[in-house]
This record gives C-alpha cells, sequence and structure tokens, in this order.
C-alpha cells in the first residue's frame, strides 16, 4: 500500500514511489534518489543519538549504535540507574537491565556483555560513514551504527566491522542487532559468508530539505536526508 513518508512506519525498508513536488523530486534524484529507490526512516527518537565507544570487561573496544545504547540500564557506583546513552565519557556502571527485545541480549553476548558486567564508556562519537565493497563487487556506505552490527572475522580474529583494517579481507559471520537493522543490511546484500573489504571511513554528510529535528530518511548508499513536514508529506512510498 502506498502511503507518504510523513504516515510510512519508521524502520521498515521502503520504496519510493513518486514525489509530488517537482522541485523536490529534482533536487532528489540529483543525489541519486528516484522511483523505485530503497530506504528506511529512522524513528524519530533515534535520529540524535550518537553511536558510543565502550569497554567490556575483557578489555576490549566495541561499538554500540545510539539506538541500542539507549536500551542498556547502567547502575552507577553510587546507586543510580540510567541508560549507557546518557552516560558521560569515563563513567562506568553495572549492567542491570535491558529495554530492547532478545536481539539486543544476543548482540550483547556476541560483543562480550551479559547482565551484571561493568561496562565502561570511553567516548561518544561523531557520525561516521564506512565505505566498503561487497564480495569485491558493489561499494556501499554504511553509517557508523548499521556498520557495527557487522560481526565477522578478519586477521585472524572476531570483530565488529567497524573494527576491521582497511583493504582487509572481512567474512561476515552474524548480523547484530534487531529485524530492522537486518533487514536494511539484507537489502545491500550483506549477509553471513559475504566478504566486505574497508576502503575508507569519512565523516557523515547529512543533506537537509527541510527542518533537521523533524524527520529523516537514510538510502541504501547510506546517505542520511533530514525532510520538514511539508516535503515529506509529497513523497510517496511503499513498504518493501
Amino acid at each position: 500500500m502506498m502511503v507518504n513518508l510523513e504516515e510510512a512506519d519508521a524502520g521498515d525498508v521502503l520504496r519510493l514511489v513518486r514525489v509530488g513536488n517537482s522541485h523536490l523530486a529534482h533536487d532528489l534524484g540529483r543525489i541519486g534518489l528516484e522511483p523505485g529507490s530503497k530506504l528506511v526512516k529512522f524513528p524519530k527518537e533515534e535520529m540524535e543519538r550518537r553511536s558510543v565507544r565502550v569497554a567490556c570487561p575483557d578489555g576490549n573496544h566495541r561499538i554500540l549504535g545510539g539506538g541500542m545504547s539507549a536500551k542498556v540500564v547502567v547502575e552507577r557506583p553510587d546507586g543510580s540507574r540510567t541508560p549507557l546513552s546518557q552516560m558521560k565519557p569515563k563513567d562506568q556502571g553495572i549492567i542491570t537491565a535491558l529495554t530492547g527485545g532478545p536481539g539486543l541480549r544476543d548482540t550483547l553476548k556476541t560483543l562480550g556483555f551479559s547482565i551484571g558486567d561493568t561496562i565502561r564508556l570511553i567516548r561518544l562519537l561523531p557520525p561516521m560513514e564506512y565505505i566498503a565493497v561487497v564480495d569485491k563487487q558493489k561499494h556501499v556506505h554504511l553509517q557508523e551504527g548499521i556498520a557495527s552490527k557487522i560481526w565477522g572475522i578478519s586477521e585472524g580474529a572476531e570483530k565488529q566491522f567497524t573494527s576491521a583494517g582497511k583493504w582487509k579481507d572481512f567474512t561476515v559471520v552474524k548480523l547484530l542487532g534487531g529485524a530492522r537493522a537486518m533487514g536494511y543490511l539484507e537489502n545491500l546484500h550483506i549477509s553471513p559468508g559475504i566478504s566486505l573489504v574497508l576502503i575508507d571511513i569519512e565523516p557523515g554528510k547529512p543533506i537537509a530539505f527541510g527542518p533537521p529535528d523533524h524527520l529523516a530518511i537514510e538510502t541504501m548508499d547510506g546517505l542520511r536526508i533530514h525532510l520538514g513536514s511539508n516535503e515529506a508529506r509529497t513523497i510517496y512510498v511503499e513498504q518493501v
């Protein structure tokens, strides 16, 4: 069923059907967003969240996307509790609860965390974009949060794709996170057994057509686009 982008469900992979505003259609076309293009609408609460770098109990560093870090509840040394996303750099505490589904628990287990473990926030990360080649064929651009949900083997060790070395072979073992993240990655033909090679890491480059805090979408090429309400109502999509 076709709906406008304002009405579409966040998190689903969507296909662009048409753009009612000719000027906006022209501008979107110039950046590669045309009828048939696939995209994901961001949940509003995730738009301003930043990925975080944390330390595991074994000393390894991991990256958690903003949405995931908001669902990890930590007890500080003074007994107060807070989502990991609201902690300050160098703060640490004990993981006491998870407010996400089974995908979150499985992801944390893969990354080396469980309930009762100590976790330390190292720093908040600026928006970054990982440029990679999928199976030596297709170039993709991945926002850091989604890149961190790719678990695999490179240089003889298991790691997140965000920890892969440039131009080193990386074999995908597992996709982390919930159905939205997995669907997004599978639409990029990234799945267990696939080979990835990291080419470069660049600062994220969001594009805005309207207020930057109202609605955001991300293309399959990793381009994040902010839209105002008026613009979103002229963009018609359907669920893939």
